[in-house]
């Protein structure tokens, strides 16, 4: 299980941003632990994390609700989907 600094840092890791910038992008899932990050400019990427280190990854086009509903689902979006993860 991840603890919340690891899930800044797969987040920030795979959005290609830094600690700081994830974290003042970002709250806890009530009930859930996992991690809610959204970047709020247009065109801005959206990632959950959850404690066991799976992600789902949105786009600008994909509200909350929708987002956290698939999350909920099982829905996952693979690691090896992230450009430049493993570098």
């Amino acid at each position: 299980m991840l603890q919340h600094s690891e899930q800044l840092e797969l987040a920030s890791k795979l959005l290609q941003l830094s600690i700081e910038e994830v974290e003042e992008n970002c709250e806890v899932i009530e009930g859930s632990g996992a991690l809610y990050v959204s970047i709020p400019i247009k065109g801005g990427d959206s990632l959950i994390v959850g404690q066991d280190g799976a992600v789902l990854y949105a786009d600008s086009s994909v509200g909350y609700s929708r987002h956290l509903q698939e999350y909920e689902r099982g829905t996952r979006t693979p690691v090896e989907a992230f450009d430049d993860v493993t570098q």
